[in-house]
């Protein structure tokens, strides 16, 4: 491993765990410090990729050169799946965020508006009402909008889990190849050394018996 690769993996894990973080904070609760530290490292980590990617490039040994032409690759894949992810983050709570403004400012003007003499109930505003309907069936729009994110955002995970998974019966396959070809290799070898022995051991008899019978 080369320090670009290490450098590069310290920035991704660091960004795996701030998007987790501003994830799981409250839409009310202030993320403007966590999403601007996302969007350094998102742009350190692209560099970081670029270098390492440039380094691989340059590698004289040309398995050591694909191994880390791959892991760019890999790092690049996590680069724009998180990259996603925190802008599907940053829209839901932009979204969320609106429509609780939005829905204190209605209320606000529904608590100020007049009362009656017979019942001091809120009353509400027929087109206030409409807006309110509009708003929350836009707000529900939202949430199945984010839901499908999230489906969308899983069924990507399961092709990179999946593209995984071949990878690692592709390489076992390989280690299972490699295993044989040593087998037989170690098999031919002690064949050989018993041939060799073999034809050892007559060559010696013959020699014996010439001896004694033409010596």
């Amino acid at each position: 491993m080369t320090s670009e690769y290490n450098a590069a993996q310290r920035v991704l894990h660091k960004l795996k765990q701030d998007v987790s973080e501003l994830d799981l904070l409250a839409t009310t609760e202030d993320a403007t410090v966590i999403q601007g530290a996302i969007a350094q490292n998102l742009q350190t980590l692209s560099k970081r990729i670029t270098e390492y990617r440039s380094v691989g490039r340059q590698e004289a040994n040309e398995r050591k050169r694909t191994t880390m032409l791959d892991r760019a690759s890999t790092m690049a894949d996590e680069h724009e799946q998180l990259k996603r992810r925190f802008e599907k983050i940053k829209q839901r709570r932009a979204s969320q965020t609106t429509y609780t403004n939005e829905r204190n400012e209605l209320f606000q003007r529904t608590q100020n508006s007049g009362r009656t003499q017979m019942d001091t109930a809120i009353v509400m505003d027929p087109q206030d009402e409409e807006a309110f309907w509009h708003r929350s069936e836009q707000a529900l729009d939202g949430y199945i909008a984010q839901g499908m994110a999230s489906l969308q955002n899983l069924r990507e995970q399961r092709g990179l889990l999946h593209d995984a998974h071949r990878r690692i019966l592709n390489a076992d396959d390989t280690l299972g190849l490699s295993r044989s070809v040593i087998k037989l290799i170690n098999r031919r070898t002690t064949q050989d050394k018993i041939i060799l022995g073999g034809g050892m051991v007559v060559t010696c008899i013959l020699i014996y018996f010439i001896v004694h019978l033409f010596g």
